[in-house]
């Protein structure tokens, strides 16, 4: 009986795989997809960075930017299949009003506390878009800017 389980979980965890990588192949510009997630995380982190700094004049600026990345991501999918690019769409409008939300809030409460926490909260609905895509393909949250950003296979 155990080995009928082991047998089965194996089998699962190896069809989860096949399908994640086929994921992948499946999407018609991988590296332009890579490279759209990565623009999100680069600006998430220049976010927090102004956050870290008190430098809250900066912070509209870092939206505009996030809101340009979710538009290459947006442009990265533009040929995919519809019902995939409304999920996408979905959870990338939460970003960006996540995101456009530390920005209101860094000219009317500049505390640096508040904004970490509602920071923390954008970048939940971030990574609920990176969710959407193959492993391979997500960034790395925790990887500086200009030293890859992207997670490694």
């Amino acid at each position: 009986m155990k080995s009928v389980r082991i047998a089965a979980a194996l089998t699962m965890i190896g069809l989860a795989l096949l399908v994640a990588s086929g994921v992948s192949a499946q999407l018609k510009s991988p590296d332009d997809v890579k490279t759209g997630l990565k623009l999100l995380v680069q600006v998430s982190n220049d976010f927090k960075r102004q956050i870290t700094a008190k430098n809250f004049a900066r912070i509209p600026h870092e939206n505009m930017e996030y809101k340009e990345a979710a538009d290459a991501l947006r442009s990265a999918i533009k040929d995919e299949p519809a019902n995939f690019k409304a999920k996408v769409e979905t959870r990338l409008k939460a970003s960006v009003a996540a995101y456009q939300k530390v920005s209101d809030m860094s000219a009317a409460t500049p505390d640096p506390d508040k904004l970490m926490a509602e920071h923390g909260r954008a970048e939940a609905t971030m990574k609920a878009v990176f969710e959407l895509f193959p492993p391979e393909l997500r960034p790395d949250m925790n990887t500086p800017p200009g030293r890859g950003g992207a997670a490694k296979n």
